[in-house]
């Protein structure tokens, strides 16, 4: 009787290389992309940005979500205000 582990390993291997020549050959489905994101999920694959590449993502994301234009323009709603006006 073969070894258990040894054919579910063949079989994740075989599956973790057909989702990523799916991706590879390009134009990959959504269904695609879920799946190899579903793999990493499962298989606790996760990457983290150094210092630097977090530091100039932060800029870019500072500067996409500056509201300064909105200065003055927005009301604040008080505590006991409705949020809701009938």
């Amino acid at each position: 009787m073969p070894d258990l582990n040894e054919e579910l390993d063949k079989l994740h291997a075989c599956v973790v290389a057909a989702v990523a020549d799916r991706l590879a050959a390009g134009d990959p489905s959504n269904d695609d992309i879920r799946t190899a994101l579903q793999l990493l999920k499962q298989n606790q694959i996760t990457a983290q940005l150094d210092k630097d590449q977090a530091a100039e993502l932060k800029t870019k994301m500072a500067s996409k979500l500056d509201f300064s234009a909105l200065q003055g323009k927005v009301v604040p709603i008080k505590g006991g205000e409705s949020k809701h006006r009938a």
